[in-house]
């Protein structure tokens, strides 16, 4: 699904947002934090949002309880002219790094880079505020999942994980029914919509379902 809001404020920019309805909630037991982990290889693995360096963008994800989002907040026109002289739109290039994260590589080589980025990460975060704040949200919600699922997730686990697990949660939750993407921004509507059908129209639940690397929860998610 997708939602697109025209907004000329500010002029010639615009935003989109990708947004995964899976987060540390949505993790099974032996599974607590490899919401973050996914998000970190299929953000950082993408080569298509490299091509945004350099162009005014700015881009970036996140987990939380219940939702993986990237973004990138861009002007409607690349300061770098392209191939004739003539300026390059940003839509395509916005819409081609987003449209990377759905369908991560899921390199071992990647994976093992952001294994020790969120470490070093959970290294940091360590601080008395946040074990205060962890034990304050393990009280309000000690009655369901979320007293548990911090995203972060557990040390033990994350230095397990192989390119099987990465790759079966990324294809078990970025489906396209399981997402939504949305743009705001100073653009035509009937461009931006046949943008997102060139871009997105080849994706589908049941090809990212086949992809699933554990042979036991392919079929509950073909």
């Amino acid at each position: 699904s997708y939602v697109f809001l025209p907004n000329r404020s500010p002029p010639n920019r615009f935003e989109a947002h990708l947004q995964v309805f899976s987060g540390s909630s949505d993790e099974l037991e032996p599974q607590q934090g490899i919401a973050h982990l996914t998000e970190h290889v299929a953000y950082m693995g993408s080569r298509k949002r490299e091509r945004l360096f350099g162009t005014g963008s700015q881009t970036n994800a996140y987990t939380d309880f219940h939702h993986t989002v990237f973004y990138a907040a861009c002007p409607t026109y690349s300061p770098n002219t392209g191939s004739f002289g003539s300026p390059q739109p940003m839509l395509p290039m916005a819409l081609d790094a987003l449209c990377d994260v759905m369908e991560a590589r899921c390199d071992p080589s990647r994976i093992e880079k952001e294994r020790q980025a969120v470490l070093s990460e959970m290294t940091m975060v360590n601080t008395i505020e946040y074990r205060v704040e962890c034990q304050i949200l393990s009280t309000l919600h000690r009655e369901n999942r979320l007293a548990k699922r911090f995203p972060i997730g557990k040390e033990s686990l994350i230095q397990k994980w192989n390119r099987d697990d990465v790759k079966t949660w990324h294809r078990t939750h970025y489906r396209p029914d399981n997402v939504l993407l949305y743009i705001v921004g100073d653009l035509d509507p009937q461009y931006v919509q046949q943008t997102i059908e060139d871009k997105f129209g080849h994706l589908t639940a049941e090809k990212q379902g086949s992809e699933i690397a554990l042979p036991e929860l392919k079929g509950d998610a073909s």
